[in-house]
């Protein structure tokens, strides 16, 4: 199963979402690997602060298009899950981490603005669907939200696009950095907010991965 996590926007929490989406595939008992495919390379700065007594999480870079075609279907067969962390750019990179993806997860703040920004990413993947020549289930996952309820406004743009949200979203917590920088996911760490919020996402895309099995 091939999970991309990407948008082209920069600083929506691509790395942090792949990195605890990882953890908990992990802890679940899946083999995961990561690959980073963000020209900052923040994935593999995380893996190397990882504990080795942890549940494994690899991570491989590959910041190329051609790289990336060539050696994903080989890491999807001998991994249970592939977790694509892209890059924020309108590269063909972009449009190959679409095309590879089994289901796209696009990180979203909940501002006007960044969902403005989405526009020409949605264009994008429409693009990559009709090169793949069949549907890429697609969700937006609110991330770093201020307020329990989301805006009507925001769901209402939101729906508009035609791409599924998320039920969970993210809140804006400092569990998030703080267990960044120590090669941690917040499943493994001490909020336990954070922990819950990321486990009732988790389930969200188990289910997802259901029914995309049954279909097949």
């Amino acid at each position: 199963m091939i999970i991309s996590v990407t948008s082209l926007k920069g600083g929506v929490g691509k790395s942090t979402i792949a990195q605890n989406l990882a953890v908990l595939f992990a802890h679940n008992g899946s083999k995961v690997c990561i690959v980073d495919v963000d020209t900052n390379q923040s994935a593999l700065r995380w893996s190397s602060f990882r504990d080795e007594e942890l549940p494994a999480v690899p991570v491989v870079g590959l910041n190329d298009g051609m790289e990336l075609a060539k050696n994903i279907k080989h890491l999807n067969q001998n991994y249970e899950v592939v977790i694509i962390d892209g890059t924020p750019s309108l590269s063909q990179v972009t449009s190959k981490i679409i095309v590879l993806a089994d289901f796209l997860i696009i990180p979203i703040l909940p501002s006007g603005l960044d969902i403005w920004a989405s526009e020409k990413f949605i264009e994008r993947y429409r693009d990559a669907e009709q090169q793949k020549e069949e549907a890429i289930p697609a969700y937006f996952l609110i991330n770093q939200n201020q307020t329990t309820n989301l805006s009507k406004e925001v769901k209402e743009v939101l729906e508009g696009t035609g791409i599924e949200l998320f039920k969970t979203s993210l809140r804006n917590r400092i569990a998030y950095r703080e267990a960044v920088i120590k090669g941690l996911g917040v499943y493994e760490y001490k909020d336990e907010k954070a922990k819950v919020e990321m486990i009732e996402f988790f389930k969200e895309v188990k289910n997802i991965i259901k029914k995309l099995n049954k279909g097949k």
